[in-house]
């Protein structure tokens, strides 16, 4: 079996939407939109809820359900199976966390283009998957030798699964302090604006979260054989 691609991570941009920020002075643009941005990713809401209003508790369901997105999305790529587990499906929510906390973007000045205003976001994105790729095949040949060898013959399905997703999880979190990031992005945000307010629109959203974490990896798709691909019953020691 493959590694699967990490699913496109769109923004969770229902509450987004539907707050804009008041008044027409341009000069906010800039504010804004890095308010946006760090209120996703870094979980920093404050300034999000000053300039638009919005109300602070949704803001913050709006960051946890785009963190939960993401691990659910890694867990997927990695084929993990552990949204049952009382131990690991935190844990692959508190490394979604620490990877957005790593997001890393310039939101430069407003300016007109045609009339239109726009700002620029460089984006660098997030590249924890190629950086850690190496390591990750290293460990899913080791494991699947040990599946081979019959060290998990006496383990319960949901056992084993733990003991491959944890070394999983481990070798991303461990990465997480020395992230690496791929080649800078620029968005161009377009600013929609309306009689007494504006906002962004939903394209502009998508492109953004495309490039805070690298999902299309470079590396080659296949690896050997994932560890979920056989069950501890169908190892060879049996």
């Amino acid at each position: 079996m493959k590694i699967k691609k990490i699913h496109c991570l769109v923004l969770c941009i229902a509450l987004l939407l539907s707050l804009t920020g008041c008044g027409a002075n341009t000069s906010n643009y800039q504010a804004y939109v890095k308010s946006v941005i760090t209120s996703n990713y870094l979980g920093v809401t404050d300034e999000y809820v000053r300039l638009t209003g919005a109300n602070a508790d949704d803001a913050e369901a709006t960051y946890l359900q785009n963190v939960t997105r993401l691990a659910d999305n890694l867990s997927m790529f990695y084929n993990l199976d552990i949204s049952g587990d009382p131990e690991l499906a935190p844990a692959m929510v508190d490394l979604a966390k620490q990877i957005y906390s790593k997001a890393k973007f310039d939101v430069g000045t407003p300016y007109k283009d045609n009339n239109i205003n726009y700002v620029d976001v460089t984006i660098y994105p997030i590249d924890i998957v190629n950086q850690t790729y190496p390591e990750i095949v290293e460990y899913v040949a080791g494991f699947n030798q040990a599946v081979e060898n019959g060290d998990y013959n006496d383990y319960t399905k949901e056992e084993y699964e733990y003991e491959f997703a944890s070394g999983v999880i481990g070798i991303l979190a461990g990465a997480v302090e020395s992230i690496d990031y791929s080649t800078p992005e620029t968005v161009k945000v377009r600013i929609i604006t309306t009689e007494d307010s504006y906002y962004i629109g939903s394209e502009d959203f998508r492109n953004i979260d495309k490039y805070i974490i690298l999902t299309d990896a470079n590396a080659p798709e296949a690896v050997s054989a994932t560890a979920t691909d056989a069950s501890p019953s169908d190892s060879t020691g049996e």
